[in-house]
């Protein structure tokens, strides 16, 4: 599809094209996925986690208890966004009525 709207917009030739996505490669967005979320987020849960320790144990609790809140207010911005992505044409579909 990209290709096709690459040609309408540029002239592009067909064979230049073809020769730069000759397998038709795709790219496993579902791994990419699962690694954020097996290796990436518990680094940055660890990360917040030292950090509120740190300032709770100097006394600093109303800091403390706002990046602890921060951090909460994320996790729920970011799986918020997982949930309209993955239900987000159905959520669509029920309130246009496509």
């Amino acid at each position: 599809m990209l290709t096709h709207v690459i040609q309408a917009a540029g002239g592009v030739p067909v064979g230049v094209l073809a020769a730069a996505d000759p397998g038709g490669t795709t790219l496993n967005t579902d791994g990419i996925v699962q690694f954020i979320v097996a290796k990436i987020v518990p680094i940055l849960l660890a990360v917040v986690g030292v950090i509120i320790l740190s300032r709770s144990g100097k006394g600093q609790w109303s800091a403390a208890l706002t990046t602890g809140g921060i951090a909460v207010l994320g996790i729920v911005f970011i799986a918020g966004a997982g949930l309209l992505f993955a239900f987000g044409e159905s959520i669509a579909k029920l309130a246009l009525g496509g």
